[in-house]
């Protein structure tokens, strides 16, 4: 880590051609243009955002112990023609080794696009949210990517591996192995040594993650950077329903205002010559366009549907875990927009509703976070078919008991006949507990046939309890208990297949929204795994 904060310490920066070309422009009639236009223009160039905001603050913050958050504020600060004249004399980016290295100029095109896109995103659900001082998110949503835009321009070849390893395992991973830490180990540090404030650091950093801010921050540069190469990434659900949180708004609203946002980005900054994530929402048939970092990689993910389903006895789910001597998975992105076609029925398993047991399991566990990350890491790199049934099902169910700290675990599945949602495992439930043998109609008005509509999730709590127990007819909610719970939908494709439900205890609350999110998150990367199972036999 320390190698790579002395590597992309403060220094030299370029800027790119077109933004001196136009600050150029702007020059014969500084007395007449306001700061807002010029910020308008820097906030699109990423390293001219960040050099207005360390050169503000290395001299304000030492003169006057304050900090500048925004471009506009900077530009006021230095006043806009000793600002045009100073810009002047910073190099062109085309002009310096990366800048004529044709792959690297890609990659930093393709990364500034993505910041880009993150930073509308921001700015506009920050606008939605009544945030007066929009820009301080958008220009956290740039600076997000400092680390890989000095990676661009300073060491091309490993900004290239980088996005390489991305292809075939998840972004932690491929950051460890490439660099050595985390990203998000070291993002902070760095944007504190190029003096960016402190407040824009919190904002991008863990300590607050539960402020509305921060959340909304998170969810649109995890939006740009899904749909970078599609919106088919069930994970965008997790984001724009958090946003619909946040804003107050139906997820369908979210969803059509981000879709806008993408495509107006994708327009304004046409100067790039990487395609904006606004190009793939039609989802037009036809074959994906060559991705260079997946020239070399022979691997080729086959979709397999779930053929079976078997019932895990708790011994299974304790024990489980990748296999420690298996090759990491290296299954990479899809070909093309993910498929609608309708998968053939799951035939129906002649098992027992349940493993047998003679009392209570013991209660779940503390939520241990490290078990959680381990079951989405373990779902994402055998998404090439490597997992069978038995050992997806163990990973999900022991990231929801272990992970979340989650007593009560139920996996319904449809039946063939696609009439019934119906018990397929439990862990947690005893033997007594009329829960084991969940059922319900899917044509029906139940809570929980509403519910597989789409995939979705629903918390049941104090705050709802009145309006969703109306939705459940007196025997479901005997079978369910007083408690508090979480339920969420599967699908695959657009095929509802199965429903997750899991609670602490037949009478217990105790569940929160930062369970309530992981729970979702875990659910999604679920209904992806039990896709990509390896057949019985194959």
């Amino acid at each position: 880590m320390s190698e790579w904060l002395d590597r992309l310490k403060p220094g030299d920066l370029p800027i790119y051609r077109r933004t001196h070309a136009i600050l150029s422009a702007f020059s014969p009639r500084r007395e007449q243009i306001t700061a807002r236009e010029i910020a308008t223009e820097i906030l699109a160039d990423p390293f001219a955002t960040l050099h207005t905001l360390r050169v503000v603050n290395e001299r304000v913050s030492q003169r006057y112990g304050t900090e500048v958050t925004t471009v506009e504020h900077a530009l006021m600060m230095q006043g806009i023609g000793a600002y045009l004249d100073a810009m002047r004399k910073l190099p062109a980016l085309e002009d310096t080794p990366a800048g004529r290295d044709a792959r690297a100029l890609k990659g930093l095109h393709m990364l500034t696009r993505r910041a880009q896109h993150a930073a509308w995103q921001a700015r506009d659900f920050a606008v939605l949210h009544a945030d007066v001082h929009a820009e301080e998110v958008q220009v956290a949503a740039i600076l997000h990517h400092l680390p890989e835009l000095l990676i661009w321009l300073r060491a091309p070849a490993t900004g290239f591996k980088l996005e390489r390893m991305r292809r075939r395992h998840p972004d932690e991973v491929a950051e460890s192995l490439t660099l050595g830490a985390s990203l998000k180990n070291w993002r902070l540090d760095l944007l504190e040594k190029w003096m960016i404030p402190a407040l824009t650091r919190d904002l991008l950093g863990e300590a607050h993650a539960e402020r509305h801010r921060q959340t909304m921050l998170a969810a649109c540069i995890e939006i740009a950077r899904l749909s970078d190469r599609g919106w088919w990434d069930e994970r965008l659900l997790l984001c724009f329903q958090s946003l619909a949180d946040i804003e107050h708004l139906l997820i369908e609203d979210v969803i059509a205002t981000a879709h806008a946002n993408a495509g107006r980005v994708a327009r304004a900054v046409d100067w790039l010559s990487t395609a904006g994530a606004g190009v793939w929402i039609p989802m037009l048939p036809g074959p994906w366009p060559p991705d260079e970092y997946d020239a070399e990689d022979e691997v080729t993910a086959t979709e397999k549907n779930v053929a079976t389903v078997e019932v895990l006895p708790e011994a299974a789910v304790a024990s489980a875990r990748p296999d420690a001597d298996a090759e990491p998975a290296m299954s990479r992105a899809p070909a093309g927009p993910a498929s609608t076609s309708v998968p053939p029925p799951v035939p129906e398993a002649k098992v027992d509703p349940a493993p047998t047991m003679t009392k209570p399991a013991a209660p779940a566990p503390a939520p241990d976070k490290q078990v959680f990350k381990d079951a989405l890491q373990g779902i994402e790199t055998h998404l090439d078919g490597s997992y069978t049934l038995n050992q997806m099902s163990a990973t999900i169910l022991k990231g929801l008991h272990s992970g979340l700290g989650l007593s009560r675990i139920l996996f319904a599945m449809v039946t063939p006949d696609g009439k019934r949602l119906k018990t397929r495992f439990t862990l947690g439930i005893a033997s007594d507990d009329p829960l084991r043998h969940f059922e319900v109609e899917m044509a029906g008005k139940e809570l929980f046939a509403q519910l597989m509509g789409k995939m979705q999730g629903v918390w049941l709590n104090a705050d709802n309890r009145t309006k969703l127990s109306a939705m459940m007819s007196p025997a479901l909610r005997e079978t369910i208990g007083n408690g508090e719970f979480f339920a969420m939908s599967l699908h695959t494709g657009n095929r509802p297949t199965g429903m997750i439900y899991a609670d602490r205890g037949r009478d217990a609350a105790g569940l929160d929204p930062l369970v309530y999110t992981d729970f979702k998150m875990l659910c999604i990367q679920a209904a992806r795994g039990l896709g990509k199972v390896k057949p019985p036999g194959g």
